[in-house]
């Protein structure tokens, strides 16, 4: 029993040093951290490097350091009326800003960045003007409700453009870091390790957002080249650690990643609402955002030639064209000619019919047979390669194996090839890292697509829309895909996203694969 008890005592020992080791890290920089440029912004005791927004020295009142950690005193919740808005003395140009935060109930407040030095004090609220990293309690405070699709909620770029719906906020009265990263013009908005903004400084579609905007009077709002770092008194009370920044180097071209050497292509299927109503203005959006390869999957009513001469016109291309399994089978030579004109070296079809019945073996062989059979004539007549696309279903057990292997092992590899579609390949249990592995020779194509963290998938070959999230918000690990293809024979990458939020979601998939 003495044994026990001091055993006991000694793990109490143990926890109690872990605990204030824990606490003693906070303000503090790691080697790591020091070595790659990382300052302290807040040292956990002083007010040094910061001041109020529109006077010389830091606020008398309205902010409090207790037990390491910087607070903005509750003032009834309104805006810059006590202690107001701080920033930094120091301009920043192109940084990583990493803040962790920690918000009440009811709290609202916000991360400022780009704040011009030279701004006149404004008359009513006087709260300095930049771009805002929002931060606030969204189900209690009626800011969230506010503004435009959500861009007032927490993470968002305030009034702006509203954050993923994916986004991963902790509950009130957690920690969250929001992390801020600045290169040239190109700004991201990430949350607890996930990104969910990503936008351009001065990009047609930031000016366009800007003039829907509260700040749409204000001249060149967001585009000085340098600014300070502000921290927002709104009122409420909310606590601040951990304030660090990193000055980073001007990359002039950040579109291609480590293991991505490619920008990533897009399905014209996520912009389908756009390109059924304006083709011509939906590919001027899409090369805005960096992509000029497009995999179409419908012609949307015009003809190939005509889409060939609008993406010849502005610098795209379709390397891959979708088609449906009838017209795979019964117009192959239509098929190769269209695939041909417009300018494309794969067709795909990406759904075997077997509507209101279940994908059985006579399916699966039937579909087998018309692969082969169109697969030789679109590459003996054509030169294109045919390409299955996965959808789930296939993944029901078969013998020792799923359907998919079965089709796999049957089709004739050289007129049938694959399209790796990752949430259709996870949806129903599969890891699409060890499908890399099995067929590495047999993939061609991908689908790089994420799904809604929680939803549990089957094989249906289907799920709500909303489940369609930005990369690296979900379910699926996108690093370990990619770096897994890259020893495959995939030779494109297309961004597939089928929710309703493909403006603000894509952006961000796209900075995601350009980071990895």
């Amino acid at each position: 029993m003495k044994y026990l008890k001091l055993a006991g005592f000694a793990l109490t020992i143990v926890c109690m040093l872990l605990i204030v080791s824990a606490h003693a890290q906070d303000n503090q920089l790691t080697k790591k951290e020091k070595v790659a440029g990382w300052k302290l912004l807040f040292d956990g005791k002083t007010t040094t490097g910061w001041k109020g927004a529109f006077i010389n020295s830091f606020p008398a009142k309205g902010w409090k350091i207790e037990s390491g950690l910087l607070m903005v005193e509750p003032s009834g919740g309104a805006e810059s009326t006590n202690g107001g808005d701080i920033v930094t003395l120091k301009e920043f140009e192109n940084f990583e800003l990493s803040v962790d935060f920690k918000l009440t109930e009811g709290a609202n407040s916000g991360i400022k960045y780009f704040v011009d030095v030279k701004q006149p004090t404004p008359a009513n609220p006087p709260s300095a003007f930049g771009l805002e990293y929002q931060l606030l309690d969204d189900a209690k405070h009626p800011d969230a409700k506010l503004g435009k699709n959500g861009n007032r909620t927490i993470s968002s770029l305030y009034d702006l453009i509203p954050a993923i719906s994916s986004k991963p906020a902790k509950e009130i009265g957690e920690w969250n870091t929001a992390r801020i990263v600045s290169n040239g013009n190109h700004v991201e908005h990430w949350l607890n390790g996930v990104m969910i903004v990503s936008y351009e400084r001065g990009s047609e579609t930031f000016k366009s957002l800007l003039a829907g905007s509260k700040y749409k009077d204000i001249t060149g709002f967001g585009l000085n080249a340098t600014g300070r770092i502000l921290l927002q008194d709104h009122g409420n009370k909310v606590f601040y650690k951990n304030i660090k920044i990193k000055e980073i180097k001007y990359i002039a071209d950040t579109r291609n990643g480590k293991l991505l050497k490619e920008i990533p292509g897009v399905v014209s299927y996520t912009f389908r609402n756009s390109f059924s109503k304006n083709l011509a203005a939906t590919l001027d959006s899409v090369k805005a955002m960096g992509i000029t390869n497009v995999e179409f999957s419908n012609l949307f009513g015009k003809t190939a030639v005509e889409i060939k001469q609008s993406l010849d016109e502005r610098g795209m291309r379709c390397t891959s064209f979708g088609v449906s399994y009838p017209d795979l089978i019964n117009n192959t030579g239509k098929v190769g000619e269209n695939a041909k004109v417009l300018g494309a070296s794969f067709v795909r079809v990406a759904w075997i019919p077997h509507d209101k019945v279940p994908f059985t073996i006579e399916i699966a062989d039937k579909a087998i047979n018309d692969f082969n059979t169109a697969g030789k004539i679109l590459k003996e007549e054509f030169g294109l390669t045919f390409c299955y696309h996965n959808h789930g279903y296939e993944f029901q057990p078969y013998k020792n194996g799923t359907y998919f292997d079965y089709i796999v092992t049957k089709t004739n590899q050289d007129y049938v090839s694959f399209e790796l579609d990752i949430l259709w390949a996870f949806h129903p249990g599969k890891d699409p890292v060890e499908l890399l592995k099995k067929y590495p020779t047999r993939f061609k194509l991908m689908h790089v697509k994420d799904l809604r963290k929680g939803v549990v998938g089957d094989f249906s070959g289907g799920t709500p829309v909303r489940n369609d999230v930005a990369l690296g918000s979900g379910q699926i690990n996108i690093a370990a895909v990619i770096k897994a293809a890259q020893k495959s024979a995939i030779k494109y990458y297309y961004i597939e996203d089928e929710s309703d939020d493909v403006n603000i979601q894509v952006p961000v998939s796209l900075s995601l694969l350009k980071s990895l």
